[in-house]
Order: C-alpha cells, then structure tokens, then sequence
C-alpha cells in the first residue's frame, strides 16, 4: 500500500459498516496472540473508533486504555462508546504521550495509511517502557486481501482511473510478509516476529459489499465516490459481474502480525 494513501475518515457509522466491522473481527486473533497480562496500560495508536480498546476492555477492564487517532469523528465514536477510557486526536508518528508512559504499544490496521511509517514505528517504540510490547498487524493487501483486490482489480479493468488507483496504492504493500518486521528493526525495536494472522468475511450478497463504500470513507470509498456518475455506473455492472449470481460470499482476509519489544 503506497503511504501517499488520500484516506477519508468522517463518518464513524459508515466506517463500520465498510471496514470497521473486520477490524473488530481481527482483534480477537490479534489479542489471543498477544496474551496481554491484565492491568496494562495500553495504548492504542491509529485507533479509529475504538475496534481493537473496545476488545482489550472486554477482556480486561483494568486494563488502562489510551487511543490516538488522526480522525475527529472516529475519535468522538470512541469516546462514547468507551467512557473509561481516554482518547485524543492525535498523529501516530508524533505521539502525544510522554516517553516510556506505555507497558504495551499497539497498532491495528494503520502503518499502510501513515505517510512514514518508520517514524510511526519509532514513536510507538518511544512511548512504550524499555522491555515493553510493540505490536502491528496490516492487511496483505497484495496477496491475502481477496475482498478488496476483487474490487481494484476489476476497476483496474474497466476505468482508466482504476487502473492509476489500483496501480498507486498497491505498488508498496506494507502487509506484505517482511515488510513491517523490517520497519520494526529499523525503528530499533528488539526481538521482532512476524506471523498470518486471517478472519473470515461474509457478505450476505453483493449490496452488503458494494453500498459501503458509497458513504466515502477510506481511500476505496473516496475513489468510489469520486468517480463521476457514468463511470461509477459502469463499474458497478462490472463489479456485479464479477460478483456472479448474487447470493452470500465468503473471503479469508490475511494480515501481517508482527510483534517486539521496546
């Protein structure tokens, strides 16, 4: 995923419905992975509005919870929906937290959409204490992400502009195996692991897939919405096409866990 990523986030209720709804899915494995003691302080770096703090507070309440995210109206979801915890509006790759103020440091489903993702890296690594956990996990948008390579590839096919979209943003995937431990290392974080971490993602039919990302959110709901009406019509038809006959879909969604320690 190339970092120059134009992503819209200022609709909370439609971000669920078009991407959210995964990332609370993928919380679990990534948590189960993880096996965080209780009673932490955890931040939650790009929190969107609040999958990954809304898991961990299940799992644990006392756990001391702080989400950053650059979208106001993510932000505000959050916080509503989760009171005892604090979030702020903030950049991941200039964390708004002292050094060392964190036992663990998370990021899910952010690095690909941060303009320098090594700078985020070495923020994260920052604020969490010296042996403490620094973790990500990326969609494999390149290779593990059939959902959504069905959608760009297909507009790659039949628009001009798909295919400059589709080429721009899947020219540098981050989630691919190798990348973010890379990064890591980089960032100066030690004992750095990789590993697959996958979801499964039904669809009740092709509208349950389509009609979300005509709310604009996130860099495939800004191409699908910026598209004038001819072309966003003659997509459609293709897409419905290579949907087949219309009826429940089920993908295997893939992303890239990598873990280390401050």
């Amino acid at each position: 995923m190339n970092t120059s990523v134009e992503y819209v986030a200022t609709d909370a209720a439609a971000y669920e419905l078009s991407m959210g709804r995964w990332s609370r899915r993928l919380a679990e494995p990534f948590l189960d992975a993880l096996a965080l003691p209780e009673g932490l302080r955890v931040l939650d770096a790009g929190c969107g509005t609040g999958a990954l703090s809304a898991a961990l507070l299940a799992r644990d309440p006392t756990a001391k919870v702080t989400g950053v995210d650059l979208g106001q109206a993510y932000v505000e979801a959050a916080r509503v929906a989760m009171p005892q915890a604090r979030f702020e509006r903030g950049d991941i790759a200039s964390l708004p937290l002292p050094t060392g103020s964190q036992d663990a440091t998370l990021a899910l489903l952010v690095l690909a959409f941060v303009p320098d993702p090594l700078k985020a890296a070495r923020e994260m690594a920052r604020v969490t204490r010296p042996g403490g956990m620094v973790a990500t996990a990326m969609w494999d948008f390149a290779g593990g992400f059939p959902f959504l390579r069905l959608f760009a590839d297909t507009a790659a096919v039949v628009l001009r502009e798909g295919a400059d979209w589709r080429d721009k943003h899947w020219a540098d995937p981050i989630g691919t195996p190798g990348r973010l431990g890379a990064v890591f290392e980089a960032a100066g974080i030690g004992k750095v692991q990789e590993r697959d971490i996958a979801i499964r993602q039904e669809f009740s039919g092709f509208e349950d897939w389509w009609q979300p990302w005509l709310a604009g959110q996130g860099f495939v709901g800004a191409f699908a919405t910026g598209l004038e009406a001819p072309a966003r019509s003659r997509l459609e038809g293709a897409l419905r096409r290579a949907w087949g006959a219309d009826g429940p879909r089920s993908f295997v969604a893939t992303a890239r866990m990598v873990t280390g320690e401050a």
